[in-house]
């Protein structure tokens, strides 16, 4: 009882923080691509040039809900950046399970968003950061490999490489992970993506893909630490696995959820029990900002 009483609290307060998020004032932006005009929502941190993430959602949503369920649009605001929503075709994005097919050219929108939020005065340009969830996040990893100059760092909520990029030059930049072990959709492991009967593509292991990004920057020493379980009745906790030491005095990190699904840690789900458990002990936006904010 205490437990389920736990739950309906968090997810109340994630639907307040929604309501306050599509209360914030927006800017829609349009930018014309071959494929049509593309769409992306602004939430400004001010006047001026300023620090910005660009949040990426997962397959099946939007960039207003994620803006209104995901708490970036907060943990953004609180640490003075600019968050930028935009809008994959069809609500997904083309990442690189599938690099040889016919598909939008997410890589150039993304590109010409950047190039756009430098030009209107709206974002530092070096210090544009990318996020992405779920399948926002293969198409985060898609960019490190494919842009990643433009970007001065990367973070995804349950994702990982997708396997046809494994062999991709990333360069040296900080990195954050969030990832649940017990994700159904996303294994922490490696292979198949997707509910079994709905797999589309693959992904390398968890781990992995750190190291893609560890190695790249020279990093030296790996730690792993628990942090406080505060939340006991989640069922989950948390263990932050670190490579430090790096050329370039950034960081790569796994926010580990021990027992976790594929869900938004802090930011539970109230209809979708077939993706597991969701941890209550961290806020994966609020981390991903704090990290953002100290440079990795």
């Amino acid at each position: 009882m205490r437990s389920t009483l736990l739950f309906l609290m968090a997810v109340m307060a994630a639907m307040l923080s929604s309501a306050t998020a599509l209360a914030t004032a927006r800017t829609d932006l349009v930018i014309t691509t071959k494929d049509g005009p593309r769409h992306a929502l602004i939430f400004a941190a001010g006047k001026g040039l300023r620090p910005t993430v660009i949040v990426l959602h997962g397959k099946s949503a939007t960039a207003a809900e994620i803006a209104g369920n995901s708490g970036f649009v907060e943990a953004a605001a609180a640490h003075g950046f600019t968050a930028v929503f935009p809008d994959g075709l069809d609500e997904a994005w083309h990442d690189g399970r599938f690099p040889d097919t016919v598909k939008p050219d997410d890589i150039g929108f993304l590109t010409a968003l950047v190039a756009r939020l430098v030009v209107d005065g709206t974002a530092d340009p070096g210090r544009i950061y990318l996020a992405g969830i779920s399948n926002g996040g293969l198409m985060t990893f898609t960019m490190a490999c494919r842009a990643e100059k433009l970007f001065a760092g990367f973070a995804t909520i349950i994702a990982s490489m997708p396997a046809p990029l494994a062999a991709c030059a990333v360069g040296p930049a900080p990195l954050v992970m969030i990832n649940g072990t017990a994700d159904p959709v996303m294994p922490f492991a490696g292979g198949a993506v997707g509910l079994p009967g709905h797999q589309r593509g693959e992904v390398i292991p968890v781990e992995q893909t750190a190291l893609l990004f560890a190695r790249a920057d020279g990093c030296k020493t790996r730690t792993s630490k628990a942090l406080p379980d505060r939340v006991k009745s989640d069922g989950t906790t948390v263990t932050k696995v670190t490579w430090s030491g790096c050329r370039s005095h950034h960081s790569v990190s796994i926010y580990r959820i021990e027992g976790g699904g594929h869900e938004i840690p802090g930011h539970p789900s109230a209809d979708t029990p077939e993706y597991g458990l969701s941890n209550l002990d961290i806020s994966a936006a609020d981390t991903i900002l704090s990290a953002f904010a100290t440079g990795g």
